[in-house]
């Protein structure tokens, strides 16, 4: 699962023969993320879902290190991707994090910046507490995370390419939103780094 292509946009996982277009794919969102890129390692199936569920409820240190590790490599191996400045983590809110125990998007992007030799800065602030995403719409979603996240320490955004770094993402709202709020306190360019991108079955089904 891990070796297939996906739009370099969105992140879905595009069948066999198809194009690789940087300006996105039949399955792009409308409308498009304000993150202006995607790096991933598969689709949210199979041993790549069980590993990340793990790593969310079962505190797998072992296995928080190797795909961070293994995200690093195909981030360092994305030859078009502007230089990072920084990288920066999606915040969860403290009553998940409380739930779970730790954060584990602020783990993974600590583990990336020690492997790519990048900083990690927490220059993102979840202002208040969102209900769930999963079983709501794209729409839904948009209209769920709207103004949920703001900045700090503006100076540090002013220009700056900055690595975006969740565990999943799924129609990218929340994504969307992190790179709305740093894009308008002066970032220049997001990229979304993430272990997986969940989507139907059908999306990568003539793989299987």
């Amino acid at each position: 699962l891990l070796a297939m292509p996906y739009c370099p946009r969105c992140g879905t996982t595009l069948g066999p023969g198809v194009p690789i277009n940087p300006g996105g794919c039949g399955r792009c969102p409308t409308p498009l993320p304000r993150f202006a890129r995607t790096v991933r390692l598969g689709p949210y199936a199979g041993p790549l879902r069980q590993t990340i569920r793990q790593l969310k409820f079962q505190r797998g240190d072992f296995l928080s290190i190797a795909t961070a590790d293994l995200l690093a490599c195909a981030i360092a191996a994305t030859d078009d991707l502007p230089e990072t400045d920084v990288i920066v983590p999606i915040p969860a809110h403290w009553r998940r994090r409380l739930a779970r125990g730790r954060d584990h998007a602020a783990l993974l992007a600590r583990r990336l910046g020690r492997q790519l030799s990048l900083p990690v800065e927490p220059l993102l602030v979840r202002t208040r507490w969102t209900p769930p995403q999963t079983h709501l719409s794209r729409t839904a979603r948009i209209a769920n995370v709207r103004h949920a996240f703001t900045t700090r320490r503006l100076e540090e955004l002013q220009g700056a390419n900055v690595l975006l770094v969740d565990d999943v993402t799924t129609t990218g709202a929340t994504a969307s939103e992190c790179a709305r709020a740093m894009l308008a306190a002066g970032a220049q360019h997001v990229t979304l780094a993430v272990l997986a991108k969940s989507e139907p079955r059908e999306a990568y089904a003539e793989y299987l």
